[in-house]
């Protein structure tokens, strides 16, 4: 299954294919799920997140109001288990800076911390046991309406203009991310990034060497951005936790760790933002318009 248009197939076809390949996909992880629970979940979500980045595409042809009944729906199907991903996330994050803070010494560091996010996520593991039985029949309803989005008269132009106005608000959450270089400023640049790459993939066959250069960018920056949220995702769970002196000296110390990470992150992350969303949006408008009249 390619995540991508292919020019030898009608547009409708093509983008239906995607959000087909998309939904099986999570439909496939739900009725075979991993041994680790964590794995199907991230995998699902992930599988949802490249869907509503192809159904983006065809606002000009299904109108806004479906779009985003659509949107919605997708993302409550995502949200079935978001408490269960966000504690995997800050696990899996806790263990990444842990690991690398024990790279010169013999001893377990940490290990309060460990066992309060281990013993969350196995909690919310059990409470969302059988979350994939509530999610088949949504995923399959969703499949069959998607299936009959009036796409005939979707062109290349309209595909292009929506990569187009993602770009942009990528620019403008760039721009207010360096003015307020806020955790949530970050995390908002991160989803616009995110939605680019996306989308930059689904289009690579209007020119391929460029479109695939830039996609490989956009996934660079999407990964520096998203180290920096989980660890600020990290940080502001452990700031709710008032436990003893032992964890807290835990905490004060893994703190610290994330402040320093954050900094490399963030300043890494807009240094290539900077180069990424240099191009004026028209500019880049007209680039992937000529590509796209190319192939037309």
């Amino acid at each position: 299954m390619t995540f991508k248009l292919k020019m030898r197939e009608p547009l409708s076809e093509g983008l239906k294919r995607v959000f087909g390949d998309q939904i099986d996909s999570a439909l496939h992880c739900c009725q075979n799920p991993a041994e680790q629970c964590g794995v199907t979940v991230h995998e699902v979500r992930k599988y949802l997140k490249k869907l509503r980045a192809a159904m983006r595409l065809a606002i000009a042809a299904v109108g806004k109001n479906c779009h985003a009944e659509e949107n919605r729906r997708v993302r409550n199907i995502g949200r079935l288990v978001s408490d269960l991903r966000d504690a995997q996330v800050r696990l899996q994050t806790f263990t990444q800076l842990r690991d690398k803070a024990a790279k010169n010494t013999d001893r377990q560091l940490f290990p309060r911390t460990e066992e309060l996010l281990l013993l969350e996520r196995e909690s919310f593991s059990a409470a969302f046991a059988g979350w994939q039985r509530k999610a088949v029949p949504q995923l399959e309803n969703l499949k069959a309406r998607l299936m009959n989005w009036p796409l005939d008269d979707l062109n290349w132009r309209q595909i292009c203009d929506a990569v187009c106005k993602i770009y942009r608000r990528g620019q403008c959450t760039l721009a207010k991310t360096i003015d307020e270089p806020t955790p949530e400023n970050f995390h908002a640049w991160r989803k616009r990034v995110k939605d680019v790459w996306y989308e930059l993939r689904i289009l690579q066959p209007l020119n391929r060497t460029v479109l695939e250069e830039m996609a490989h960018a956009a996934e660079i920056l999407g990964e520096l951005l998203g180290n920096e949220h989980d660890l600020e995702f990290l940080r502001a769970r452990l700031e709710k936790e008032s436990g003893d002196a032992a964890l807290a000296h835990e905490i004060l110390k893994l703190q610290k760790l994330i402040t320093k990470r954050c900094k490399r992150l963030r300043r890494d992350a807009l240094e290539l933002g900077r180069r990424f969303y240099a191009e004026p949006s028209r500019a880049f408008a007209k680039r992937i318009s000529i590509f796209a009249g190319k192939r037309a």
